[in-house]
This record gives C-alpha cells, structure tokens and sequence, in this order.
C-alpha cells in the first residue's frame, strides 16, 4: 500500500515593525487552498506545495492535502489566525493519521505571544502524528531557523536562491528525502549552526558576492560523502526575536562529515561579513539619474519600502521627489483610499501615499492626472521565474498618469514587485519606461534587471530599513549581533 503522505503549510514573513496586523482575512486574500483544491491549485506551480505534489507522485505516494495558507508579508500574525490556521492543519494530522509530512513553512512568521510561530506550528503537529512519522519542512532563505524549529522536524530544506526561483525544486527534494526515510526506516543526523549576523535582502543575491561565493560552497558541501543537504538561511532582519539571524543547517548520514561542512560554510558566512554592507543613494540624487535620458529604464530601489519584507508599500519619498522634478516612469502605491477616489473619473486630483506611517515612509503627495486604467478586484498569474504559475491580487487597481508622463498605479492590495506582469496586466510596458521604482530588496531583479539600463538603490525611511541600526531593535540577543556589535566596521568603509 503507497504510503499516505500529507502536504500542509503556513508561510509568512513577519515584520515586527510593520502596523499592518496580518489577520485571518489577509490569509485568505492572497493564498488559501485546502483539500483537494491544494491539488488542483498548486499542480505544476514553481512553489514550493507544486515541488510536493510533483515529489510525491514520482515517489508512489498517495498525496493527503491539507491547508495551504500564506499572506504577503506584513506585520504580527494576530494569535486567533494562527490559531484557527494551526489548528486545521493540526486537525487533519489527527483526523488522517498520515504515514510521513510535508511542510511547507518560511521560517520567519511571528505570532502575538508566539515569537517562534514555525516551531511552534512544528511541534504541534509532530504531537498530534503518529509516533515516528517523518516530517520535512521547507524554510526560505529568510527564514530565522531556531534550535526549536530543527528539533521539531526530521530534516529541513532552505531555498538556493535568491531572488527566488528554486522553490518548486526545493519542495521535490523535499519528498524525495520523506521517501528515503521511509524506505530505509531511518533518520539523517542533523547539525545546526546559528551565526550573530544580520544581513539586508539588497546585500542577499545569491548570484552575486559576497553569497555567490557562499553558496558555491555549499555546492561543495553537498557533494561531499555522507552529507545530503546544506542550507544557508540568511535570515530576516525585520523581525525583533531572540533567534533572528543566519542559520546554517545540514544533513546526512555521516555526523562527522556533516559537521565539517557546516562549519567551513558557516565560516564562508562570517569571512564575507564587511561584503554585506550595503550602499545606498540619497533621494534626490537617485532620481536625479532617472531623469537622465537613456534607452531603458532607470529602476530606483527602495529596500526600505519593501513590500516583500513587510513595508506597506505606500512611501512617498521617491514619489514627491518625481513629481518635484516632473521625472516620467512608473511607482506602485498601495493606497485603497485613493484608489476609490480614482475609480470611475476622468481625472484625480487628490492625496496618494503616506496613509500608514507619514513620520517614517513619507507624508501623502498631491498628485493629478488622467485616470488611464480603472478596474476592479485584479488579479494575474505569476508568469516569471518566482512562483510560476501563483494567484496574485492586486485588488481594486487606478492608473492616474500626470501631465509629465509618471504613472502612479494605486493598488487596494500590496503588491510585491517579483515579476513585471504586474505591471503588464494593466497595460504598462516595463522596458518602455524611463523609471521604474521597485519597493523591494533584492527580488526585483526577476523582473527588471535584464531591461534596466542602471539600478540605484535608494536611501529612505522604512521598517525595512537597510541600515540595521536605524531599526528599534529591543531584544539584548539581537543587540550583540554583528554590525550592531560592531558599527565601527561601517564607519571604516565610510568614503
């Protein structure tokens, strides 16, 4: 008889500075599918339940489905979502009784009064499985891996890649692994390594220093005899928690041989520190280039606005500089409120932006122009290499374009700027724009780094601050991480 697996996860990237509660209802906007529709939904997707699903066929496995459920990134799960979404998956562990588990989880998710929310969801479920039932659980390379978390599952995969493309493969892994367990009866010896370093997403890219090097030695480390899997997981700096940081974790049948390579990449990790660094571009003179002429657009990156790491999405630093300097392009605001005063007109005259923390992310800018695109309730599928094949809303979406050729494209739901179709659904041609602004890390690139005749990585306010120290850390663990432990490092690089 196939062996009854069950494939169920929660994700979320939780910024603790961030305002925007994530309720129940922000679960269910962006992904949510349960039962059979888990299978009909993720079916050939480039995620990590599509990785899953696609594993557990070619490994004989008769496929269980649970809950799937994930909300953009955004501020403290509220404690009744977690519950209710912990709780279901919790209840088809008890009611199914599966032989192994999959998981698909971020690693990342912070609950109220639940500070390790993905251990905690872990060990819920390994006390309601069977006794010895193997449980493998994806993260992403943001995640903030705990002792607690790597204790609670047999074996963890993180993602290779960044920006993200290899979660479809990662999840595939993922059963393969659960098959090996399961066939041989046995489990791999597990070696976690946690670093006191913080890291920003911009500083992240695994193609490019300092982690290409990092992760061409964890190539090497997964090639050795004994070790099947090494994960780099360069946390996720937003989050105020004792186990905020890099994590290395690693597997294999050979204890030894897995100990040693962890700590030669953990090593790699901390040779390369002073290459995390970032730089960054005072507003005025980032938009200043924009307005340059050129073939191709100038992408003016906003990390500290990173929708993907939580920020709302609505600042208006780069924005008011734009329309100062009357600069053409294309911004992306989340501003529900102006979207419904755009809807339905001609023209918009009116505030846009700055709605959720003015103090910090910029004061609403006035802003008029023709209404050239109006619709409600937008939706697109993912067509880039980041979730292929993913459900995204946009929600109600206003295209108020000036008399300069700058069009705001207000949004009633956040959108993470990780593909350009976005972008393409409401009638914008990227690689037509002479700017692009990308609230975004290091994921933007997906989209426009082949197009972009040069990107600046902008210096503004933000709960994705890019200089760690801006940010109100108040957990003394996090305190004594490096380049907090020692800003002395960045004031050496100073020009």
């Amino acid at each position: 008889m196939a062996p009854r697996i069950l494939i169920a996860g929660l994700w979320h990237e939780t910024n603790t500075f961030s305002p925007i509660a994530t309720d129940l209802a922000a679960f269910r906007t962006y992904q949510w599918a349960e039962g059979e529709d888990l299978t009909s939904r993720y079916a050939g997707t480039n995620t990590e339940i599509g990785g899953m699903l696609k594993g557990a066929e070619a490994a004989g496995f008769q496929v269980v489905p649970g809950l799937f459920a994930g909300a953009i990134p955004s501020g403290t799960v509220t404690r009744s979502a977690f519950e209710t979404l912990a709780e279901r998956i919790t209840d088809t562990v008890r009611s199914k009784q599966p032989d192994g588990i999959l998981l698909a989880l971020h690693g990342a998710m912070v609950a109220d009064g639940i500070p390790d929310a993905d251990a905690t969801l872990a060990r819920r479920v390994r006390d309601c499985a069977p006794s010895g039932v193997p449980i493998v659980a994806t993260y992403d390379l943001h995640a903030n891996i705990s002792q607690s978390l790597v204790d609670a599952c047999d074996l963890l995969i993180g993602y290779d890649t960044f920006p993200h493309t290899d979660m479809g493969a990662r999840g595939e892994e993922a059963a393969a692994h659960l098959a090996a367990m399961l066939a041989t009866g046995t489990r791999p010896a597990k070696v976690f390594r946690k670093l006191a370093m913080i890291t920003v997403p911009q500083m992240q890219a695994t193609a490019e220093p300092p982690m290409a090097a990092v992760m061409a030695r964890v190539a090497q480390a997964e090639a050795v005899d004994g070790v099947d899997v090494v994960s780099v997981a360069q946390g996720f700096a937003y989050a105020d928690v004792d186990h905020l940081g890099i994590a290395v974790t690693g597997y294999g049948s050979d204890p030894a041989a897995v100990t040693r390579e962890v700590e030669a990449v953990a090593a790699a990790v901390e040779a390369a520190r002073k290459g995390f660094l970032p730089v960054l571009v005072p507003v005025e003179e980032a938009v200043r280039v924009a307005a340059e002429p050129g073939i191709g657009p100038v992408v003016l990156v906003e990390p500290a606005d990173n929708v993907g790491g939580g920020a709302p999405g609505d600042g208006t630093a780069i924005l008011a500089e734009m329309v100062r300097r009357r600069v053409p392009g294309t911004i992306v605001i989340w501003d529900p409120s102006a979207v419904a005063a755009a809807r339905g007109r001609q023209r918009f005259a009116g505030p846009v932006g700055g709605r959720t923390l003015p103090n910090l992310h910029g004061a609403p800018v006035e802003a008029e122009g023709m209404v050239v695109f109006d619709e409600a309730a937008v939706r697109y599928v993912r067509d880039g290499a980041y979730m292929t094949g993913q459900q995204v809303p946009m929600g109600d979406v206003a295209v108020v374009r000036t008399d300069f050729g700058l069009n705001i494209v207000l949004t009633g739901e956040r959108v993470m700027p990780f593909d350009d179709t976005h972008l393409r659904r409401i009638g914008i041609d990227p690689a037509g724009e002479p700017a692009l602004v990308a609230k975004s890390g290091s994921a933007w690139k997906i989209a426009f780094q082949a197009i972009a005749r040069r990107a600046v990585v902008v210096d503004t306010g933000g709960v994705c601050a890019s200089l760690v120290e801006r940010l109100p850390y108040t957990r003394d663990a996090v305190r004594r991480c490096w380049p907090l432990s020692d800003i002395a490092d960045r004031q050496s690089l100073a020009p």
